[in-house]
């Protein structure tokens, strides 16, 4: 099973890859707290290029993905570190006391989050020059 089996809805990621991107050695771009759910959404700029373009990703020569992870009914939250530049892997798996648990681990950058869904909120394609290149989305 793979993380993107714990999504509510995973058809927009399964529309530009052909499996589930690797979360490892991704970059965090934001942290969004809102109360409303509550939710947590995490933004990463994903390290793979879309295996499939549609036809507005190809013509704009996407080769990069921002995913934003909606974190839905949120039950335990901590975020220990920040940094201009917070590389992580990103582990979604099945919760022991929550129904998904998400642990999201790097050298500068620790959060942890225990919630009751998953959901995909935007898969946003862009053309990276570089590496260090983000989307502004």
């Amino acid at each position: 099973m793979s993380w993107l089996d714990l999504a509510e809805n995973p058809e927009a990621v399964k529309s530009a890859f052909d499996v589930a991107p690797s979360l490892e050695d991704v970059e965090v771009i934001s942290v969004h707290l809102d109360p409303d759910g509550p939710t947590v959404v995490v933004e990463v700029a994903l390290n793979e290029q879309p295996s499939k373009l549609s036809f507005r990703w190809a013509r704009n020569e996407v080769n990069a993905v921002n995913l934003k992870l909606e974190l839905l009914g949120v039950e335990s939250l901590s975020l220990d570190g920040w940094a201009t530049e917070n590389q992580v892997t990103v582990d979604i798996r099945h919760g022991s006391s929550t129904k998904i648990a998400v642990h999201i681990t790097g050298p500068t950058t620790q959060v942890r989050c225990g919630c009751g869904w998953l959901r995909i909120g935007s898969l946003a394609g862009y053309h990276r020059e570089s590496p260090s290149q983000r989307a502004n989305d």
